[in-house]
């Protein structure tokens, strides 16, 4: 029982690495299935991370956030409204093109052109020089949307005990549950405005055993950013 002691020191640590690894969050960029063993890294060589909404907004410079200045912003504000046929640069903050089913559903009311949405190293400038891009192709909008999965433990009785970061095999064997939730930021090329628009959640499970883990989680995953996706575009074309 010499060992006692390093053990009792080393539990605490094996325990907060086992919930770390369990607790990474999924994004619609990166949604491959991950094994226990992997360990809930990405196994997609092309996802280096999400933009943020600065990245196309654009930072203010410190000195032009005066109240002044702040008071005509919201005086002058107002929010972008598509039409349909409108050209519309399209970007999925994470990945270098829009997820298909997107593309499909965004090309029904309008003109879409997809644009990278992997991170730069170099953000500075960024949202203007998106802007500059974009009016010069004619292009009057600029969408950019993030999206992320999460998972639900169901116990045998059915009832839900928490909703938590997707964590691929540790889903339990009884039944896998999960949601997607969208954003979406609207950005007027010439004007800067802006809106930013949440569509539906969508939810769905079913049953899976340790051989048909993988290609239920898929399945669903796929199953899921098309309700959503249809969800996110048909708010686009009612603003």
């Amino acid at each position: 029982m010499k060992n006692l002691p390093a053990v009792k020191f080393f539990l605490p640590l094996i325990a907060l690495v086992l919930l770390l690894a369990g607790c990474e969050t999924r994004s619609i960029s990166d949604s491959g299935f991950r094994p226990a063993y992997g360990w809930g890294r990405s196994a997609n060589p092309l996802y280096k991370g999400e933009l943020t909404e600065l990245d196309i907004l654009g930072a203010a410079p410190r000195q032009e956030a005066t109240a002044a200045n702040i008071a005509h912003a919201l005086a002058t504000a107002s929010a972008p409204r598509l039409k349909r046929g409108d050209k519309v640069i399209l970007i999925q903050s994470g990945a270098p093109v829009p997820d298909h089913a997107m593309l499909d559903e965004a090309a029904r009311y309008f003109a879409v052109a997809p644009f990278s949405g992997l991170p730069p190293e170099e953000r500075t400038g960024m949202a203007e020089s998106l802007r500059l891009r974009a009016a010069q192709g004619g292009y009057r909008y600029i969408v950019c949307y993030w999206g992320v999965l999460e998972s639900a433990q169901v116990d045998k009785e059915g009832k839900a005990l928490s909703w938590v970061p997707i964590v691929g095999s540790f889903v339990p064997d009884q039944k896998q549950q999960m949601r997607l939730r969208l954003k979406a930021l609207l950005v007027d090329v010439e004007t800067g405005g802006w809106k930013m628009l949440t569509p539906e959640v969508h939810s769905g499970g079913g049953y899976n055993s340790h051989w048909s883990r993988e290609s239920s989680d898929q399945r669903l995953v796929q199953a899921l950013k098309e309700k959503g996706y249809r969800s996110l575009a048909a708010e686009l074309a009612k603003e």
